[in-house]
């Protein structure tokens, strides 16, 4: 019998739906005449209770490349294992039995590395769900063109990608840096894909080599996580993962290993194996909190602290050991950015009242929570965002007194609290911010902004159009001000070319106070003016107006740049 190039392992447990699938691609679709792949194909079935075995037999019965046998124990690791040791090729390759493998990847990478001598090779894969296709390779810039003879310090983000199924293995190399899977209930294959990735001199190739399917069910991958056992597993090898990066001494790596665990996939993991458990057990997860507080003293506390809010306070309860606090915080799959004011005010009591980070942190998305959230937030109705301040007022008046400056509007919010639920309906009546635009048009070469105020006694406003350094402002004494409405309306010829945004200055029985007129979509009315147009601002709800430069001043524009080209060369 002769001695294949390529062995390819496929482990495989209940997946009789998709075997068929993932054979064929590998056994049909592999080799050309052009470019031949020699391949073996080893099959260890893991106690399937399906039709797995007896379909993957069919398929050896007509292809004598195929070996199909049972694991001689228990688990995707041990079943891998299995296989790499009846492997007779002099590389080797995984694949899991209910993904598929593209055509010609096997050829892809096999000719790179006979070119280059290289340990591994890796290649681009996609995830394919019910109802899209994710590419995870495109936020990691390892992949964004080809390498080769690389090591994990000049591509650290390769670290990103530690599934063993899109790539190809030197079984020299394999055998002499001892790499073998773990006997994990999930995630088997990130220890020793980060042993692989430490230790080798690997080629990237551009093409896409692997097809990932992410099924539902309860013999998948993300079904088996939803347990304390997964979650402790997994945190096992990651601390293990953890040692071995930090002994390599290269902070680059270093760092990107820290984002992946505390920002990517350890958060992910936490998150699924919460969502996932009926009843959240605290002494069956207390091993698990162990094991981050392991992870964090190794790599470091700033790692958390550098997190965005939900994650950094996440982990800090998971640090504490309140498991049943972290599952309310990540409640279900909505992003933090389109949750209800409701909800995320709820979500702010529980990690104040959990004391697991300093009070004065929460002012900022406190204060983002009632004055931004709130503008797009549909649940919104009457008086319903001063009543969940007043359900809130402990919060409220926990984080401004631990705050060092509270600002304008958390302060106004408290002063209202102060004197009663009447004037705190009135302070945040349909907004927290006392000045808000109605509408803003262009017509006839004029820009027409209308404000309403909620001030209370109102003593001035100022609004004021800002371009660079330049001002345009517009006064109103408290007797302009006290129907609650006003128009500002000047021609854009007044206002030189560039970008104008809008901000508001006044006083009041409750203080000074100042910030950009925010102007909703809806408020933006007619656009029709020559020169001019209405913009967003920074992609957010702001608008601004864009005024076109007049012929003079894209002539001054222009001299000024040659001026400065002129500078610039007399100086080198």
């Amino acid at each position: 019998m002769t001695t294949p190039e390529l062995s390819v392992v496929v482990p495989t447990h209940d997946v009789g739906l998709w075997v068929g699938e993932l054979l064929s691609s590998i056994l049909e679709d592999q080799s050309t005449p052009a470019d031949p792949v020699d391949l073996e194909v080893i099959v260890v079935d893991d106690s399937s209770t399906d039709e797995t075995f007896e379909i993957a037999e069919a398929y050896a019965a007509r292809d004598q490349r195929l070996t199909v046998v049972r694991s001689p124990g228990k688990g995707g690791g041990q079943a891998r294992n299995h296989g790499v040791s009846l492997a007779r090729g002099r590389f080797l390759a995984f694949a899991d039995g209910d993904d598929l493998v593209p055509r010609g990847a096997y050829a892809a990478m096999l000719r790179m590395t006979r070119e280059t001598g290289s340990d591994m090779v890796v290649g681009r894969f996609f995830k394919l769900f019910s109802d899209r296709v994710w590419w995870p390779v495109r936020a990691w810039p390892a992949f964004d063109e080809e390498r080769t003879l690389v090591t994990l310090a000049d591509a650290p983000s390769a670290l990103r990608n530690r599934a063993c199924w899109n790539r190809v293995f030197r079984r020299d190399f394999w055998d002499a840096a001892q790499i073998s899977f773990p006997d994990a209930s999930r995630s088997n294959d990130i220890e020793p894909m980060v042993r692989a990735l430490t230790m080798a001199r690997f080629d990237i190739v551009t093409e896409t080599v692997y097809v990932y399917r992410d099924r539902p069910g309860p013999g998948s991958m993300t079904a088996k996580s939803h347990s304390p056992a997964g979650i402790i597993s997994y945190l096992e090898q990651e601390l293990r993962c953890a040692r071995r990066i930090v002994a390599l001494g290269d902070p680059k790596v270093c760092a990107e290993y820290a984002s992946l665990v505390f920002d990517a996939d350890g958060w992910t993991a936490i998150v699924r194996a919460l969502r996932g458990m009926p009843v959240i057990d605290a002494a069956a997860l207390e091993p698990a909190r162990l094991l981050v507080g392991e992870l964090v003293g190794l790599i470091g506390e700033g790692v958390i602290d550098e997190l965005d809010n939900v994650k950094r306070w996440g982990w800090r309860l998971v640090e504490s050991g309140r498991w049943a606090t972290v599952a309310r915080l990540i409640g279900d799959e909505v992003r933090w950015d389109d949750r209800t004011v409701a909800d995320v005010l709820e979500t702010l009591g529980l990690v104040a009242d959990s004391g697991v980070v300093p009070l004065r942190t929460l002012q900022r998305p406190l204060v983002n929570a009632f004055a931004t959230l709130s503008l797009s937030d549909e649940t919104l109705l009457g008086d319903d965002l001063a009543d969940l301040v007043l359900k809130h007022r402990d919060l409220f008046t926990a984080v401004a007194e631990a705050a060092e400056t509270p600002g304008w509007r958390l302060s106004r919010i408290m002063t209202a609290l102060e004197d009663g639920p009447e004037l705190l309906r009135q302070v945040v009546a349909g907004a927290t911010d006392p000045v808000t635009a109605i509408s803003l048009s262009l017509v006839d070469g004029r820009a027409h902004l209308r404000l309403a105020h909620t001030m209370v006694g109102a003593e001035g406003l100022r609004v004021v159009f800002l371009h660079d350094s330049r001002r345009r402002t517009f006064d109103y004494a408290a007797a302009e001000l006290a129907s609650g409405r006003l128009e500002v309306a000047l021609p854009t010829s007044a206002l030189s070319g560039g970008r104008w945004r809008v901000r508001f200055e006044g006083r009041d029985a409750l203080g000074e106070f100042d910030g950009p007129v925010v102007i909703n979509a809806d408020a933006v009315g007619e656009r029709i003016g020559e020169g001019a147009r209405i913009v967003e601002l920074e992609g957010r709800a702001r608008h601004g107006i864009d005024i076109e430069p007049s012929i003079a001043e894209r002539g001054v524009r222009k001299a000024r740049r040659v001026a400065g080209r002129i500078a610039r060369r007399v100086r080198r």
